[in-house]
């Protein structure tokens, strides 16, 4: 073997003993999800009903792997995510100059998706560190609204609403959380995190629309592995 194989063989086992000894955390977030704009839209023949959803419980667990640096350091992150959604949503419009009616829909939403970033981290001493992460998320959704039986007076009876069929959508979109993780006893960790996200999910058959952007607030529990 030449002077150059050897040479080339060193710095690969130097490379992996230098990321199998770099630190790895574990994490396991819960929190909601306050979306960008929860105002919904039902349209009943040519009238528009308004109404407005709630926030989503949402969950992420994962892995982040730090590469290299010393106080300032970068690696990657990737994890799962889980959120939905089960309540009944009441729409309202004033109709025929001033006739209030009010029509509600259940929904049962249910979310699952995959994330991969980039991460970026400070060291502040020995018992915390703050952190940023970016990129692409893609997800599946299963979204059922139930119509309801009769729409009420001064709506026509006539107008026919599409639903009571579940559909199914597949999203992706872009993500950036920051952190803010602290050391606990042995290797726990326990931080707080927001994370934006803006993701575009179509339901073709749902009976209104449903958004999926907005703004994550999330209790992080995490173990350095």
């Amino acid at each position: 073997m030449g002077k150059r194989s050897w040479i080339a063989m060193l710095g690969l086992l130097g490379c992996g003993q230098l990321w199998a000894g770099a630190p790895q955390y574990g994490f396991l977030q819960a929190g909601q999800l306050q979306l960008k704009d929860s105002e919904t839209v039902l349209y009943a023949g040519d009238q528009p009903l308004t109404g407005e959803y709630d926030d989503l419980p949402f969950f992420t667990a994962g892995v982040q792997k730090v590469l290299g640096g010393q106080r300032f350091r970068y690696g990657y992150e990737g994890g799962a995510l889980v959120s939905w959604q089960n309540d009944r949503v009441s729409y309202s419009a004033v109709v025929d100059g001033g006739t209030t009616v009010n029509v509600k829909i259940d929904n049962e939403l249910f979310v699952f998706g995959t994330l991969l970033g980039g991460y970026g981290d400070v060291v502040l001493g020995k018992h915390a560190r703050l952190y940023v992460s970016a990129g692409p998320m893609l997800l599946v959704a299963s979204l059922k609204q139930d119509k309801p039986e009769t729409l009420p007076q001064p709506l026509s009876s006539t107008v026919i609403i599409n639903g009571d069929e579940r559909d199914t959508s597949f999203g992706y979109g872009a993500y950036a959380s920051s952190g803010l993780i602290f050391s606990l006893a042995g290797n726990a960790e326990l931080g707080l995190v927001v994370r934006e996200q803006a993701v575009k999910m179509d339901f073709n058959d749902s009976i209104a629309d449903f958004p999926y952007e907005g703004t994550l607030y999330m209790l992080s529990l995490g173990y350095r592995m």
